[in-house]
């Protein structure tokens, strides 16, 4: 048996951190999301195939030397199905297809014994999600993408097992309103005919489609780790709890780590820093003098040299925070934090940092607003407070109605 990663998509909701690469492979833990899904099946299958297309340079890059993972490319980004049909050529009987965006902690071995199935998921909002209603036989019977009045608490959880025939009835399939070929259409007709099962997942699961979800999972992750210290440790350091810090990592003197947290190789913190838990330093980053993370992803060869605060945020790699660059994570009224997606302002959770692109550069004295998104090469000069999202390319060195300069 095989398996199938759809991993060709951008991930919009998630820009933008997805402006340089795809959204699988955003990391978590400590590595890409896709190298989280692959350690789950390369045990049951004799094949990955990852479908790639936008960025796809990146998997490639990452993924070439394992042994099992061969790479289809999707022609066009027309539907889940349109991705599947292209790794048509190299599936035979059975496999199984997985979205590239999602961590769980399912071992998928409840699939293996039917023909057909889906992995479904009970969560408190199946109204954001495609829903999936059963029989008492635990046949899917419906599956209603976001309804207003759900019928069940359970979704699709993004992880199926299917028989070769699946391909077939792809390729004959019209184009839903959104002119793509849906996956969920083709699984429709195999309803229609009481041949595919519902199998719930166990453990954790999550669908990274926005920031907060990203750090969701890290958080998830970490809490898994074992204290692990391989790197050069100063005088008076603390370390507390699972903490892994990488072999070729510097930890300087009077910096004070709380796990869980991960220090990847490369990176070198302190001295007199602060690393709070559920914090991943990755690669080649530097967190300098009286600077204190919390809960955040810092991605690599990013530079936070001195006097700042980042709690609860994502930064994109080889940026460089100014000093006494501050960001806020948390609203006077206690409200969950408002953020622009896709361009609709939605509630997110009680607290979030900023958003971070790659390779921004802030000034000294800046602060950032709950929720504030910056695009990837901006610049933020000295002495602002930003509160509102920044587009890429930006120079923003004045917060006025003219407050930008092209670069």
């Amino acid at each position: 048996m095989d398996a199938v990663i759809l991993c060709a998509g951008r991930g919009k909701r998630l820009l933008p951190l997805t402006e340089n690469r795809p959204k699988p492979m955003l990391p978590v833990g400590g590595k890409p999301i896709l190298e989280h899904i692959i350690e789950k099946v390369e045990e049951l299958v004799d094949n990955i195939f990852l479908v790639v297309k936008y960025r796809k340079g990146t998997v490639i890059d990452h993924f070439r030397d394992h042994p099992k993972v061969k790479f289809v490319e999707q022609g066009a980004l027309e539907g889940t199905g349109y991705a599947l049909l292209s790794a048509k050529d190299y599936l035979e009987d059975e496999f199984l297809v997985i979205n590239g965006d999602i961590i769980f902690e399912d071992n998928l071995r409840g699939l293996l014994p039917y023909e057909n199935a889906i992995g479904l998921v009970e969560v408190e909002n199946p109204e954001d999600f495609g829903v999936v209603i059963l029989d008492d036989e635990g046949n899917v019977v419906e599956i209603e993408e976001k309804p207003r009045n759900p019928k069940s608490n359970l979704i699709n959880g993004g992880v199926y097992k299917f028989q070769s025939d699946i391909l077939d009835i792809l390729e004959n399939l019209e184009p839903s309103e959104r002119g793509e070929i849906e996956l969920t259409d083709a699984i429709k007709k195999l309803i229609q005919e009481r041949r595919i099962k519902g199998v719930k997942l166990k453990g954790y699961w999550n669908d990274i489609g926005r920031p907060w979800d990203l750090l969701d999972s890290n958080r998830y992750v970490l809490k898994s780790i074992k204290r692990d210290i391989r790197g050069e440790i100063g005088r008076n350091v603390v370390i507390e709890g699972n903490v892994v810090v990488e072999e070729g990592a510097v930890i300087r003197h009077n910096t004070v780590i709380e796990g869980p947290a991960l220090i990847k190789a490369g990176a070198v913190v302190g001295p007199l820093a602060y690393i709070r838990p559920y914090t991943v330093l990755m690669e080649d980053t530097f967190v300098g003098n009286s600077c204190e993370i919390k809960n955040s992803i810092v991605m690599g060869n990013t530079r936070i040299p001195h006097l700042s605060y980042v709690g609860d945020s994502i930064i994109g790699e080889n940026c460089n925070l100014g000093c006494n660059t501050i960001t806020a994570n948390l609203r006077f009224d206690d409200k969950p934090v408002k953020v622009n997606i896709k361009g609709k302002v939605v509630e997110s959770v009680r607290k979030l940092g900023v958003i971070m692109g790659d390779n921004v550069k802030t000034g000294v004295q800046v602060s950032f607003m709950p929720g504030v998104k910056v695009g990837s090469n901006s610049w933020i000069g000295a002495n602002l407070l930003v509160d509102r999202d920044v587009e890429s390319n930006t120079f923003v060195y004045k917060i006025e109605e003219k407050r930008v300069k092209r670069l």
